[in-house]
């Protein structure tokens, strides 16, 4: 399955490259753009519908061979209470991701989890750095090679950290370093936040005043603070590119 995945993510890089003799022609190009997507999410769904159902084996198990089974209420209750929380966030994060990284990437970040913390900052960094735009082709192919790295990358470490963190995990629980481990994803947003401010400021006034006002509002949920911001943030860098107040201003129209 993955010599799958990656067989297609080099064909995408062949698309993608005006060397391919796919792309020698037009409708070659198409049929082979086309055939790349549609291979994409027959692999994508294949591998979600798998992976939906080894984790929901685990309890199954537990309940057809020990006949270990929550009470109907509780398990009612607890599939309403997650739902009510995460179907709008799931929601909102498909229609905020889906731009940015394309369809192979998606289904590999969801498949394999930690998008916010670890697969957008190596998509949107990837993609910088190849000097290409989200929502293209190429942006898309970009940002599946950079999802795949880190997912390879990302698992490696977890197997070295589970073997060697074994013998300082005790120092590991001393009150004194545990705050430090509750900034590692605010700095790494940080750390990218600073990138892209630093390239354009002016775009980041209308999301930095909006992000931290709604903080000071109280304990919103993210299903309504994320659509919030991203309205607030689309809606003030076209009003700065209309007023060509910003870099590019004037290839918008």
């Amino acid at each position: 399955m993955c010599s799958g995945i990656f067989k297609y993510i080099v064909k995408g890089v062949l698309i993608m490259s005006d060397k391919s003799p796919l792309v020698s022609i037009d409708s070659r190009h198409g049929a082979a753009e086309d055939n790349y997507e549609k291979q994409s999410h027959f692999i994508g769904r294949i591998t979600l519908s798998a992976g939906f159902l080894l984790s929901v084996l685990p309890p199954l198990m537990l309940w057809l061979v020990y006949g270990i089974f929550p009470p109907i209420k509780s398990l009612i209750e607890g599939i309403v209470s997650i739902t009510v929380i995460m179907l709008p966030v799931s929601i909102v994060e498909v229609l905020t991701f889906a731009p940015m990284m394309g369809s192979a990437a998606m289904y590999l970040s969801y498949l394999t989890g930690n998008i916010s913390n670890l697969k957008i900052p190596s998509a949107a960094i990837s993609i910088e750095a190849a000097s290409v735009q989200p929502s293209t082709r190429q942006g898309d192919i970009i940002a599946t090679i950079a999802i795949t790295g880190s997912v390879i990358a990302s698992t490696l470490v977890l197997v070295l950290g589970f073997i060697l963190i074994v013998p300082v995990s005790a120092y590991m629980e001393n009150p004194a370093i545990k705050p430090a481990f509750e900034q590692i994803l605010p700095a790494l947003f940080g750390s990218i936040g600073a990138y892209y401010i630093l390239k354009e400021w002016k775009l980041a006034v209308a999301p930095v005043i909006a992000a931290i006002s709604l903080n000071l509002a109280g304990d919103l949920p993210t299903a309504i603070t994320i659509p919030v911001c991203i309205a607030i943030s689309v809606l003030a860098a076209r009003f700065l590119h209309k007023r060509k107040l910003v870099k590019g201003a004037d290839s918008v129209d």
